[in-house]
């Protein structure tokens, strides 16, 4: 015997000796208190019932299952021992090391049961039952049965596979001893294996036809054999082929115009698709064939059959004609080029759009080059509707014959938006420029005092700030690091309008943080001193000391905390174990916790007793209230 500090008696080994009335007392200057116990020691041998026939013939390839019943106080625990010396039960079941696999169950009412009986599994199987007061064996001595090979699903089958693919015929079989496998070709030839790189036989029966052809369509036959039978199934091959078809269109003959500009790029597409794959091939004038692929100096065939010519001149313009061809037929593509003078519309070699930012007194230019055939004409309108053509000046502004405005000494009247557009016989385009005058960053919210949260929630601090160009804005944390708009690290996350939010703030949030805002003109900053409110738990309501209770009542204990952030509960139940609370109500075998932390033991026994300990923790620390649980 042993009492631990806590109060708990143990006794090890218990015996019809230790039967009988305990009492536990507790004492100190002020008072005693006292609780009686009573301890009941029941006892059987372990004994097994019903034992069977100690032979037992199961059929090759067929489930065994093997009953042991024992009884006794307290429960036996039930063991068997495998032919080859293996020990198993309900809770360590078979080992799989490369030896054996995972079919060997042993149920909690000490049936021994697995599939797929061979040959290994035969010999002497031995059920122990134990308990502190006894033990009792049963041995059973199981004999295999051969059977001749049966293949799993022979029925006649049928596989469709493409052209060029790889075919796989299934032949699983069973049989002891293990059966031969042999494919016949259609021709009933048996295929040599592995002499030939065309096909494959798996360990599990399968065979593999690789690249298949219309030729290695028909019956394959699977021939099982072993010394007690033999089995067959056939398996029928279809190769599957279609005839090419030229860019989607079904049709053998397709016409098609194509226009295009000199000295430029032409493709002609003819992508074909077929099984199998189709050739492809150009026939140029003069009956020039062009396969693909082709690499020429200025013409070339890809290999998905597009026709690339570059440079394209005036004597492109001819008929042309794509060939796709396969076993199963051919497909054809008629293309007549034309090839016609370029006429290229004006087109920016620079954005559509575009903001400037200048200092007053200091030259500005601003681009508008183009391109086109012919080259456009570009005129410049001025924010006060006047129009200046290229190459000439007025006032402070002066247009270059490449398109560039340069604004000499501008002022803050100067800022507006500037517009230029080319023209040319094939059409015109626009830029449009705004030029906007420089300014220094200026953060407009400001914070008078710190600013306090409670922990948990989400911090939001502004940082709105204007300039001219759009200052860089980042804020530096209490830690150091910085962040840059916008930008989201972890908990923290900084918009686009400089606001920085920290979500679910804790008290490692304080402290102070700093937002900078600065262009090339210069920079402005602010900091916001930051607290986060948290205390640690305390248990407002919790169990007493001792409770009392009955086998089959109910017992709730309670464990109601208090803090900020707010507490997580968890139990400890005598045998040390832990739960813990959550949103919804929690169920550990006749024992679950309420969200709000209390305990209720269902349809309590004398097992149930013992140190019950509530424990409450957030961030900043814990508290802690255990109760005594007497079921008498």
């Amino acid at each position: 015997m042993k009492v631990f500090s806590n109060g708990t008696l143990t006794i090890k080994s218990v015996t019809d000796k230790d039967h009988g009335d305990y009492l536990c007392l507790a004492r100190n200057k002020i008072g005693d208190d006292f609780a009686l116990l009573k301890a009941n020691v029941m006892m059987k041998a372990a004994k097994i019932e019903q034992k069977q026939l100690n032979n037992h013939k199961v059929l090759y390839g067929s489930d065994l299952k093997v009953d042991c019943i024992a009884s006794g106080l307290p429960n036996p625990e039930i063991k068997w021992s495998l032919p080859d010396g293996t020990m198993i039960n309900s809770v360590m079941q078979s080992d799989d090391s490369g030896v054996r696999t995972r079919r060997y169950v042993v149920f909690d009412n000490g049936t021994l049961y697995f599939n797929d009986v061979g040959m290994k599994e035969e010999g002497d199987y031995t059920c122990y039952a134990e308990n502190q007061i006894g033990k009792d064996e049963m041995k059973i001595h199981i004999r295999v049965v051969a059977a001749a090979p049966a293949i799993h699903n022979n029925t006649f089958e049928v596989i469709r596979v493409s052209h060029g693919e790889t075919a796989s015929l299934t032949c699983r079989a069973k049989g002891q001893p293990l059966p031969t496998i042999a494919w016949l070709s259609p021709n009933n030839h048996i295929i040599d294996l592995p002499a030939s790189d065309k096909y494959q036989l798996t360990t599990d029966g399968i065979l593999q036809i690789h690249k298949v052809q219309r030729l290695d369509s028909g019956n394959y036959t699977c021939l099982a054999k072993n010394t007690a039978g033999s089995d067959k199934k056939v398996v029928s091959v279809e190769v599957l082929t279609s005839a090419p078809i030229i860019n989607g269109l079904k049709s053998p003959l397709t016409r098609a115009e194509e226009t295009a500009e000199k000295d430029q790029r032409v493709l002609l597409h003819c992508k074909a698709e077929g099984t199998p794959y189709p050739q492809v091939m150009w026939i140029m004038p003069e009956n020039v064939v062009l396969p693909a692929p082709y690499y020429g100096s200025r013409i070339m065939v890809h290999r998905n059959g597009t026709l690339d010519i570059r440079n394209s001149r005036k004597s492109d313009s001819v008929q042309l004609l794509c060939i796709a061809r396969n076993e199963a037929g051919e497909a054809r593509l008629q293309v007549q080029l034309h090839v016609t003078e370029r006429v290229e519309k004006p087109k920016l070699k620079s954005l559509a759009t575009e903001t400037v930012q200048f200092t007053s007194g200091v030259s500005v230019i601003l681009n508008c080059s183009m391109e086109g055939s012919p080259h456009p004409e570009i005129t410049w309108f001025l924010p006060n509707g006047t129009t200046l053509l290229s190459g000439t000046s007025i006032f402070h502004f002066n247009h270059l014959p490449d398109g560039a405005l340069i604004i000499r000494e501008p002022s803050v009247s100067d800022a507006g938006i500037y517009q230029c557009v080319g023209r040319n016989s094939a059409g015109s385009v626009e830029r449009t420029v705004t030029l906007e005058s420089s300014q220094k960053p200026v953060i407009s919210s400001k914070y008078s005092s710190l600013v306090s949260i409670i922990n948990g929630e989400n911090l939001q601090l502004n940082c709105l700030s204007s300039g001219n160009p759009i200052p860089k804005l980042t804020w530096t944390l209490p830690s150091g690091e910085i962040l840059t708009r916008p930008q989201r690290l972890g908990r923290y996350f900084i918009f686009d309008n400089g606001t920085l939010t920290v979500q679910k703030a804790s008290v490692y949030d304080r402290g102070t943080y700093l937002c900078n805002s600065a262009n090339e003109h210069g920079s402005s900053s602010m900091s916001v001193a930051v607290i986060v409110i948290a205390y640690p738990p305390r248990i407002t309501t919790g169990p007493a000391a001792v409770t009392y209770g009955r086998p089959g009542l109910a017992i709730k204990l309670d464990c109601v905390a208090i803090g900020i952030p707010k507490p997580e509960v968890l139990w400890e139940m005598p045998d040390k174990t832990q739960l813990k609370s959550g949103p919804h109500p929690r169920l550990y075998g006749n024992r679950y916790i309420h969200p709000q932390g209390s305990l209720v033991i269902r349809n309590p026994s004398s097992r149930d007793s013992g140190v019950y300990k509530c424990t409450a923790k957030n961030v900043v620390g814990s508290d802690s209230k255990a109760t005594y649980v007497y079921v008498f």
